[in-house]
């Protein structure tokens, strides 16, 4: 992933900022950061508020809590807070929360059941209509993007978080359970 040259220099400067962790009564040269992220006088002010603030927001409001991202339908993700007892591993940048609709799980599980036993590794065509199964995963894709992926080809292809997604949902269909929940690794996907 390519980076802007503003979040290279940001990162830099965190990295930087990171050494204070273990050299406490360090001094940290603003004049040295400046030449060489190449800042200006005011830009160099601008990087130092908004550090400043980030401090604040940090040591206040998120004291006792852990943001996390969070998906939800319709391809939309929020940022929330929640209370670091109930993050396992504080360390993971992105906890992964993913809200989906009843019947979208059905259709899930269809999916990856498709993938594996029907089409056998081959992913579908979404720009042929032909299938209602094609017009089915067009719409979940639209909806759950981080379920698909493509691989240059012109095909879709169910992500390995689908693929394992599909494979619990039908081994909880089998077994007559019902669930309100999925945990896959990181993931936790709700039924709502």
């Amino acid at each position: 992933m390519t980076q802007s040259a503003k979040i290279k220099q940001l990162n830099q400067i965190l990295s930087a900022l990171e050494k204070f962790q273990v050299r406490k009564n360090s001094l940290f040269n603003l004049d040295k950061l400046a030449e060489y992220l190449k800042l200006s006088a005011s830009e160099l002010e601008d990087v130092l508020k908004l550090i400043f603030r980030f401090q604040h927001l940090f040591s206040s409001a998120f004291e006792g809590f852990v943001l996390c991202k969070k998906w939800k339908n319709n391809n939309k993700s929020y940022l929330i807070l929640k209370p670091k007892s109930e993050v396992k591993d504080i360390s993971v940048l992105e906890p992964k929360e993913i809200e989906i609709a009843r019947d979208q799980v059905k259709l899930l599980s269809d999916i990856a059941y498709y993938f594996q036993r029907v089409k056998i590794g081959k992913g579908f065509n979404l720009k042929r209509n032909g299938t209602e199964l094609s017009r089915k995963v067009k719409e979940l894709k639209k909806s759950h993007p981080y379920f698909f992926e493509s691989k240059g080809n012109g095909l879709v292809y169910p992500s390995k978080l689908a693929v394992d997604a599909g494979n619990l949902i039908l081994s909880y269909d089998r077994s007559k359970r019902s669930f309100s929940q999925l945990k896959i690794g990181d993931y936790t996907i709700k039924i709502i």
